[in-house]
This record gives C-alpha cells, structure tokens and sequence, in this order.
C-alpha cells in the first residue's frame, strides 16, 4: 500500500501540524511526507492514501500548492484512493470562511472518485459563522486553529490519531 501526508504550507504551521501528526500516528501508520509543491494532480493516481494537510489561505482561499493541483484535478481518475483531511484556519479573523480550504478540496477529490468520509470531527470546540469544511454537520476531517486555539492542538491531533488508527485495518483491505 502506498500512503502519504501531503501538505501545503505557506507560513510552516502546517508542515509542523503534518510532522506532529506523522509522530502519533506511528507506529501502527507509517505515512511518507510529501510537499504538495512536488506533486502534479495525476501524481495523486499513484496513493492508495492519502492524509492531505491544507490550510486555508487569505479569505476562503486553498493554499498554493494545492490550488495548483486542484486546478488540474478535472479528468484526474483518484477512484483507487481513499482520502482523509486535515485543516489549518483561524476562526477568530476569518469566522465567515473557517476551514473552507479544508472542504473545497474534499469536495473536489470526491468528485474525482476518490473514497472519504474517514476522520469526520465535531464542530463543538470551534466558533465560527460559516465553513466549507462542514459537511452533514461535523468537519470533513480534523480541524485546527494555531491562531486562536493552540493549546488545543497536540490534544485534537491525539484523539483524531486514535480513530485514525482505529479505521486503519479497513482503509488497509480496502485498497488491496
């Protein structure tokens, strides 16, 4: 099985957010960590999964990296994967567009065929007006905020580390 975290990250939150999850997630996952800057959108047919890291940038927007790959995602076949998310945003400035990176991608990776619906988290902990990233109510993946929530962070990715985990075995059968 081939399975990576690709991440995009503008300022370094994320990749340090990727390499903390990398760490809980061992032993029983073992992720190559991948920039998303050395993908092309056709390079994601080659995982069977993959645990994709974006933040949302400026005002609703996808990080710049993946915005290139998600530019080009029309056409890309990704029904051999199976996908789970993470998110970076900050719901104390941005509360009208709190993770809608995280959700714009999902979406479109869905589109492409890929299998989701794995790391669903809930909304409760977060204040925010409005979110791409909510989907029939819950977080299309592990939500995070390093701007105005840090402190809750190592928690959160402990927990969602765990049902990770715990979903593995399935995601493993599933993709051979």
């Amino acid at each position: 099985m081939k399975a990576a975290l690709i991440y995009g990250s503008c300022t370094g939150n994320t990749g340090c957010v990727a390499e903390m999850m990398i760490e809980r997630l061992k032993p029983e996952i073992e992720l190559e960590t991948v920039d998303v800057n050395t993908l092309s959108a056709e390079d994601l047919q080659e995982y069977d999964f993959a645990l994709c890291g974006i933040p949302t940038w400026d005002v609703g927007e996808l990080e710049y990296g993946w915005q290139e790959i998600y530019d080009n995602l029309d056409g890309v076949d990704l029904s051999n994967v199976t996908v789970a998310m993470f998110g970076l945003g900050d719901q104390g400035t941005y509360d009208e567009t709190y993770q809608d990176a995280m959700g714009i991608l999902y979406k479109k990776l869905i589109e492409c065929g890929a299998t989701g619906g794995i790391g669903f988290t809930s909304t409760e902990t977060h204040e925010f007006e409005g979110s791409l990233g909510v989907i029939d109510g819950m977080f299309c993946g592990l939500a995070l905020d390093e701007d105005t929530q840090s402190e809750l962070t190592e928690e959160r990715i402990l927990e969602w580390s765990a049902s990770l985990k715990e979903a593995w075995p399935g995601i493993v059968s599933s993709a051979q």
